[in-house]
């Protein structure tokens, strides 16, 4: 039989399998849906919460307050806080009292203040909850202000304003360099444009590796050792087939549930990054219609899709290549827990690999790097995400990629050609 035919004739045999494979199915997409919606229901219930005691204000006792009447004053002023009254003086009763906060005036503050002094109060909380931790952030913010109203009185008192205090501007910028993916030298002087958010430059790395935590990998056992386990593996060794067609066959499939996953982790990463990025216009944004809203979450994403697009075109030959090798693996493992040890051991390795690189190595390194197996693919996500990575390390990357990824089926096809490899562990 031709390779071609053996090729889609495995390929539809195994796309059929995993189709109706529910469990499989579940393990493979329930990461990437599920998770992200557990955290976006947390967040809505503690924001909830927040909203629902920010509506009456979060509950703040001042002890001598008549010795600041500003601060207390300013306090008053303040719509997200109520003050509430102090209970008895009594060892039996609980300072706090229905106060998330409280706050200690000392005898001399007022005099502290008057005479251009640093004065020194004291802020006790109930306990650590989340919602303690906002009602004094809150009374924080309120301090602040009320700090900002004296020192400028202190400033003019002095015949100062506030550019006094800040002696030196800085500009920032980061400079384009020549042949680089992914950065837009559109600012002045060849300056580069500020390329993706901190979420996207972490988060999207460690998306590649999604696809194998994900259960991606989990598929190839299946596939190989599950055959040995279901005593259906002789029926590949008694026929003519093509040993690379059944390789391909499988690994095309495996291929495909390895995308969807990623793809799924990676949309998640452009909502994240889009968000971090557009927070702050959000945030000053009075009023916003859904149309505007969209306009700016789709502005602050522009460039991190372009790098997504680069992305795709390192990780496919890496993706073909780790899937090449766990197969070549498998196939010879004589049971899921043999192989098993195997996918754990990539899967703890890739991304601890993934944030080594991104922490630890030089941020220039020798364009030989690009070319080393596994590693090199690495360096290039991690310059990619940094702006950093050149046209010829991309071109290097990707072709050396594409050969280990050839090597890599070429050994899966070689162990699934020896029948001393797919006969360990049958019965």
């Amino acid at each position: 039989m031709s390779l071609r035919r053996v090729y889609w004739i495995v390929l539809r045999k195994e796309l059929r399998e995993l189709l109706r494979d529910k469990r499989s199915l579940f393990w493979l997409f329930a990461p990437p849906i599920i998770l992200p919606g557990l955290a976006l229901c947390a967040g809505l219930f503690i924001g909830s919460q927040a909203l629902r005691i920010a509506n009456d204000g979060f509950p703040l006792a001042v002890q001598h307050g008549e010795r600041a009447p500003g601060l207390l004053e300013t306090f008053a002023n303040e719509d997200s806080i109520y003050l509430v009254d102090l209970p008895p003086d009594d060892p039996d009763v609980d300072p706090f009292d229905e106060a998330l906060v409280l706050l200690v005036i000392p005898d001399d503050f007022q005099q502290m203040i008057d005479a251009g002094n640093t004065a020194t109060i004291r802020l006790l909380t109930r306990d650590n909850s989340l919602i303690t931790q906002l009602a004094k952030a809150s009374v924080r913010s309120v301090i602040g202000r009320y700090q900002d109203q004296v020192l400028e009185q202190r400033l003019i008192s002095a015949g100062l304003d506030r550019d006094w205090l800040d002696p030196i501007e800085v500009n920032e910028g980061r400079q384009a360099v020549a042949n680089t993916i992914g950065v837009n030298s559109n600012g002045a002087d060849g300056e580069a444009d500020d390329g993706p958010g901190l979420l996207a430059t972490i988060f999207l790395p460690l998306a590649v590796t999604s696809w194998m935590i994900g259960g991606g990998m989990g598929l190839i056992l299946d596939t190989t050792v599950g055959e040995k386990d279901r005593q259906t593996i002789e029926n590949l060794l008694v026929t003519p087939a093509s040993r690379a067609g059944i390789v391909l066959g499988k690994l095309t499939v495996v291929f495909f549930a390895s995308v969807a996953v990623m793809s799924l982790w990676m949309l998640e990463g452009l909502a994240l990054n889009a968000l971090s990025v557009a927070s702050p216009q959000l945030l000053d944004a009075e009023s916003l219609t859904p149309t505007e809203t969209l306009d700016i979450l789709a502005k602050s994403s522009g460039n991190v899709v372009g790098l997504v697009l680069a992305l795709i075109i390192l990780i496919v030959p890496f993706i073909i290549m780790l899937n090449g090798i766990m197969m070549a693996w498998s196939a010879r493992a004589a049971n899921y827990r043999e192989a098993n040890l195997f996918m754990v051991l990539m899967q703890l390795g890739l991304p601890a690999s993934i944030l080594i690189t991104i922490f630890s190595l030089p941020a220039t390194v020798s364009l030989p790097v690009y070319g080393v197996p596994f590693f090199g693919t690495i360096v290039a996500i991690r310059d990619l995400f940094s702006s950093t990575l050149s046209t010829t390390a991309l071109l290097i990357n990707v072709s050396t990629g594409s050969l280990y990824a050839a090597l890599a089926i070429g050994l899966a096809a070689w162990v699934f050609n020896k029948e001393w490899s797919l006969t360990r562990g049958l019965q």
